[in-house]
């Protein structure tokens, strides 16, 4: 076998470029947004209110629904992830699927893991 480089052109599409970044805007208001309305209207958090840097009910010692939503956005992130590598090897436009997927995959890695990390540390800190 023997190995033979392509072209850094092969594997891109520009509509699934775009399809990715509408999925991503799309995503990104909807955890956005969720995140928003699960603190206000199930946690009781007031949005006006800013006496902290996390919101009252983070120092809750007790599982909130907020918790299941950030556990659903690791799970999520792990889905994502997942797809990344199965696009790399099964998609027709595996360069701009698996990209697209692996940065979904990040970031929501990332904005769960920071605000579960906030959230711990206003558990432990307390009020």
């Amino acid at each position: 076998m023997t190995e033979t480089p392509v072209a850094t052109s092969a594997g891109l599409s520009r509509r699934r470029d775009a399809m990715w970044g509408i999925l991503g805007g799309v995503l990104g208001v909807l955890v956005g947004g969720g995140s928003a309305a699960i603190g206000i209207f199930v946690e009781g958090a007031d949005p006006l209110a800013s006496t902290s840097p996390y919101p009252a009910f983070f120092t809750k010692r007790q599982l909130l629904v907020y918790d299941y939503f950030l556990l659903f956005l690791v799970v999520l992130g792990g889905v994502f992830a997942v797809s990344a590598v199965v696009f790399a090897k099964r998609s027709r436009f595996p360069r701009t699927d698996a990209f697209g997927a692996a940065l979904a995959s990040g970031v929501l890695f990332l904005l769960a893991g920071t605000l579960l990390f906030v959230r711990l540390f206003a558990v432990i800190r307390g009020a």
